[in-house]
Order: structure tokens, then C-alpha cells, then sequence
């Protein structure tokens, strides 16, 4: 998994236990976030993520999205019992809301 993916992943699992602290940062940088759900359009989160990784493992927004979609990153949420899934669809990968959602049962 990327390092990007990764920071995602922890991001995930963070809002998903109800860390507070995870949760706070989230909300402070502008997205929508609670316990176990979490809102984000892919260019803010792709910002996000590069602001928290060190130069070296920072990638450009394309790059992130090949990794995105080639990784198992919402088959490891499902072990979780959650995905990331379309919330409000715009009909581009860019302007749509995607979210952290907990499966139901």
C-alpha cells in the first residue's frame, strides 16, 4: 500500500474507533467528519494527504488516483465493517462526494 493509501487507511480506522484527536484534525482541516463517518471530494483529500506525508513520498493528484483505484483499500475497510462509497454523485470523479460509510448488516 502507498503511503498515501496508508494515511488514508489510518485515517479510516481513526474515524472508525471514534478517536477524538483523528476526528478533530479531520474537521479542522474543512471536511465533514463524526464517528464512524467521514466526507471528502478526492482533490481536497488528495491535498490532505500530501500535506501529511514528507516530500519524498508525495505524489500528484493522478498518481494518488491510479493508486486509489488499483488498491484493496476498501476491501480492508470491509474487514472493518465500512467502505468508502459515492455520497453524492456529480457525475465527475473530481466534483463528487465520496464518504467513509459503515456497512450494514
Amino acid at each position: 500500500m502507498s503511503p498515501a493509501l496508508a494515511l488514508l487507511f489510518d485515517g479510516c480506522r481513526a474515524v472508525l474507533s471514534g478517536d477524538e484527536v483523528g476526528i478533530a484534525r479531520l474537521r479542522a482541516a474543512g471536511f465533514v467528519c463524526a464517528t464512524a463517518a467521514w466526507q471528502f471530494r478526492l482533490p481536497v483529500l488528495h491535498a490532505y494527504l500530501m500535506t501529511r506525508l514528507p516530500p519524498g513520498e508525495r505524489v500528484d493528484y493522478p498518481v494518488f488516483l491510479r493508486e486509489l483505484y488499483a488498491s484493496d483499500l476498501n476491501a480492508r475497510l470491509r474487514e472493518l465493517g465500512a467502505e468508502i462509497a459515492i455520497v453524492d454523485n456529480l457525475g465527475k470523479v473530481d466534483l463528487s462526494t465520496y464518504g467513509l460509510i459503515p456497512l450494514t448488516t
